[in-house]
């Protein structure tokens, strides 16, 4: 029967014959550092999970302000701007259930509320002139280079992908209001 020192001095043993294998593993070392390297990441996925758990008590808000009057344009226009802008750029943004999830929560209503500050289609109508047509060309100009919408938004809301058509749709759209409100 084997004492407290037997296990200890079996090891012992085995690593002298490891060390003097000329660095061959043996199967009792992969075994041990797989043993032990599991170890670890285990202890590292319960951590996160923990972690995730913690952080699912910091709630931000995800509300949506009433609509003052929405930008007028034609039907076909509102409806590209519906399904591509408004979740991000109006106050009918449509919060998926992963909206509830911490961190992604966070990401997402930061998103909303930058796209809100840039430009607010629910707010429109209390827009200067001025700021109206500076709002449209930088609109324009996005939508050309494809920047607007981003690609991370459009690649979970693949409705959101603009095709050529739409967005030569939406750069006439905004030279004819740009007319309309002055040079």
């Amino acid at each position: 029967m084997l004492g407290r020192e037997g296990p200890v001095r079996r090891r012992k043993l085995l690593l002298h014959v490891e060390s003097s294998s000329a660095g061959r593993f043996t199967m009792a070392a992969c075994g041990r550092k797989r043993r032990t390297m599991s170890r670890r990441l285990r202890a590292a996925l319960g951590a996160l999970a923990g972690l995730l758990v913690v952080v699912q008590g910091f709630r931000i808000d995800r509300t949506n302000p009433p609509v003052e009057q929405d930008v007028a344009a034609p039907a076909s226009v509102e409806a590209l701007l519906r399904h591509a802008c408004y979740n991000c750029h109006s106050h009918e943004t449509v919060w998926p259930w992963y909206s509830h999830v911490a961190p992604v929560s966070w990401l997402l209503a930061h998103d909303v509320s930058e796209g809100r500050r840039e430009l607010d289609f629910s707010t429109w109508t209390a827009y200067p002139p001025a700021r109206k047509i500076r709002k449209l060309r930088k609109s324009a100009d996005e939508v050309a280079k494809g920047k607007m919408p981003p690609w991370y938004y459009a690649l979970v809301h693949p409705e959101a992908r603009l095709t050529a058509a739409e967005r030569a749709m939406l750069d006439a759209w905004t030279a004819e209001a740009i007319g309309r409100l002055g040079p």
